[in-house]
């Protein structure tokens, strides 16, 4: 009667073991789908501001405009990093026009938190009635900052490809 009794427990153990598995493997699916979710909605959000930060930099009708509009999109680092060296903020109202087409930017994932885009695009540029059309290269780097999402960490101007339609 003991064998019996024992071996109907260990049945049940077993039975429980099992149910416990299934319960286990289920939710390693669940999180795998969400962190392919967060995966993704992480890089589609980095290359919005990429985006973002290009359009602002580079479509504007004075500097003050450009600089007050990329702001939010920055680190203080990046922010920095976009100014003229060794010059203040430019504070004018001169009139420039700027607007960029034909946007590729070409991302490279460094880490979940870390990623850096070559941006190539054909920028025009007016000032004084006179306009100049160029490919341009720029590379940024974004860092996840925690409760503020992406930004723009760095900006460097790469150059540009003249001659090429």
């Amino acid at each position: 009667m003991m064998i019996f009794v024992f071996a109907a427990l260990v049945i049940m153990y077993v039975f429980s073991l099992q149910s416990q598995l299934k319960e286990v493997r289920a939710n390693q699916s669940n999180y795998e789908d969400q962190i392919k979710s967060l995966s993704s909605i992480q890089n589609t959000e980095a290359l919005k501001i990429n985006q973002e930060l290009l359009e602002h930099f580079f479509i504007y009708q004075t500097t003050a405009e450009r600089y007050k509009n990329i702001k939010p999109l920055m680190t203080d680092q990046g922010y920095k990093a976009t100014h003229p060296s060794g010059t203040e903020l430019p504070d004018t109202e001169e009139s420039v026009k700027s607007s960029m087409v034909g946007l590729k930017p070409f991302e490279y994932q460094l880490s979940k938190t870390e990623a850096e885009f070559f941006n190539e695009f054909k920028l025009t540029t007016e000032f004084n009635g006179v306009a100049t059309t160029d490919t341009v290269i720029v590379k940024t780097s974004l860092i996840y900052v925690k409760d503020q999402g992406w930004k723009v960490d760095d900006v460097e101007f790469v150059g540009q490809l003249t001659g090429r339609e």
